[in-house]
């Protein structure tokens, strides 16, 4: 048969079934030597209307070759598609959950910031480089979560070996990666009572210390079980109304000025507070 009968019996494009021909999924069965007209068999219809179905389903073309030719492998990629079509429906279902909440007047909440003198404190801190991206995907931000916790962790034990433990709640700060338009740099910081000595390390870390000399800060606090709805992947709108307060008292806003520590009830980290130093 002609592609143009078969295209109508299959529901398959003329642009879809040459596209399949060049990709080597879908080859007519004959292909005239002179006009370069293509023909089809009969046998042909079921490979094409699974091409058809996989499609609909938004299977990656990439992926087709396993349902075509072994079903063993076609089941297998078949639940990882669902899989993946599983959790963006979810991921949407959040998103509208949210955004229903923040059209109700949600989101409209007054956050507290207030203005307070920081101390004088030491601390010291390791480095975690942070990949970049417009769509960072909820397996990149739990892998920079997990990652500044083992850093945080790591460091810990290394200032209590070395007799310097922490005196206080942890905190972190971003700065840019010189020369990168994309990748950040957390530094995962410990308040100590004096400064490192020469030679400090934390195996597998690169190691910062420094000083927050004592300085006016506007912060804002907020805890995990706030019921408040979130943007995912957005900044939380605490920090967001930090910045505004700060604008508003005629601030510059540097984010690299920006602390956000962790708050602690009996060991547990319950939510966190950011800090903006006011100079």
């Amino acid at each position: 048969m002609s592609i143009g009968e078969f295209a109508e019996l299959t529901g398959l494009s003329l642009k879809a079934l040459r596209l399949y021909d060049e990709q080597g999924l879908l080859k007519p069965a004959s292909v005239d030597p002179w006009s370069r007209h293509r023909r089809y068999s009969a046998a042909q219809l079921g490979p094409a209307l699974r091409l058809k179905a996989l499609r609909a389903a938004g299977v990656p073309l990439a992926d087709a070759p396993s349902f075509l030719d072994d079903p063993r492998t076609a089941a297998a990629t078949l639940a990882g598609h669902r899989a993946r079509l599983a959790a963006e429906r979810e991921r949407q279902d959040a998103a509208l959950d949210t955004l229903d909440r923040l059209l109700g007047g949600e989101g409209d909440h007054e956050w507290q910031v207030v203005e307070r003198h920081a101390e004088r404190r030491h601390w010291a801190g390791v480095v975690l480089r942070v990949p970049g991206g417009e769509n960072p995907t909820a397996e990149d931000v739990e892998s920079a979560d997990e990652r500044a916790n083992e850093g945080f962790a790591a460091l810990w034990r290394a200032l209590a070996e070395a007799g310097d433990a922490p005196v206080g709640p942890f905190w972190s700060t971003l700065r840019a990666v010189p020369g990168s338009d994309s990748e950040v740099e957390v530094v995962c910081c410990w308040p100590v009572a004096r400064p490192p000595a020469d030679g400090f390390s934390v195996p597998g870390w690169e190691v910062e210390s420094g000083t927050v000399e004592a300085t006016p800060e506007l912060a804002v606090r907020w805890r995990f079980d706030d019921p408040v709805p979130v943007v995912d992947g957005a900044t939380h709108p605490a920090v967001l109304a930090l910045l505004v307060a700060a604008e508003e008292r005629g601030l510059d806003v540097e984010l690299t000025r920006l602390r956000q520590i962790g708050l602690l009830e009996q060991g547990e980290s319950v939510g966190m507070e950011v800090a903006l130093a006011v100079h």
